[in-house]
């Protein structure tokens, strides 16, 4: 299993120490944990809605890992810091999940990036971003990658952009977030990449 270090920390006061890797059937909970806060947080940036994900069990989330997946190219991978005390938590998040029907079987969608406030600016999203892409590389047959981003999401679309991903179309008012006093409607831009 690859595990990368991103900001290593020696001295009082330096950057938390971060790592990306895959994550497991024992991570689930953590990430149930993560990906209900941010559903929470950005309710405009996922298409789930938190009040029916928060009713999920963590093993809901299992085909997420790709464990199953004899071509690869359905993976889960987590974003990690360790404090002081030496323990590991879960602080970042990303998918990819590969089309399971024989036409579209050469595409893989990215889903669900996810850095908790507090430790963006750390080049997480990217080292996850980039996790993924190495992941669908090594995928036999897999040839294109899409995404869809909330459109009001610019630090997140250069992300992807940098990345290598190109945009491909907008589905206007993709999203409809109920609010106090009416609704809310998000653009998703369309983006893909091809390996």
């Amino acid at each position: 299993m690859r595990h990368e270090t991103l900001a290593p920390s020696q001295a009082p006061g330096a950057l938390p120490r971060c790592s990306v890797r895959r994550l497991g059937p024992a991570d689930l909970a953590a990430y149930k944990t993560l990906r209900d806060q941010a559903l929470r947080l950005h309710p405009d940036a996922f298409t789930a809605d938190a009040e029916s994900e928060s009713r999920r069990d963590p093993e809901s989330y299992l085909g997420r890992l790709g464990l199953c997946d004899p071509l690869g190219g359905t993976a889960l991978f987590g974003a990690f810091v360790s404090g002081p005390a030496g323990g590991e938590q879960l602080v970042g998040s990303v998918g990819l999940e590969r089309e399971t029907r024989g036409k579209l079987r050469h595409t893989a969608t990215v889903i669900g990036l996810i850095v908790l406030p507090g430790h963006t600016g750390l080049g997480l999203g990217r080292q996850l971003v980039e996790r993924v892409l190495d992941e669908a590389r090594r995928a036999p047959a897999l040839e294109m990658l899409t995404i869809s981003v909330s459109a009001h999401s610019e630090r997140v679309l250069r992300l992807y952009e940098r990345a290598g991903f190109r945009r491909y179309g907008l589905l206007p008012r993709a999203l409809r977030l109920a609010k106090p006093g009416g609704v809310q409607y998000v653009d998703k831009v369309q983006m893909l990449l091809m390996l």
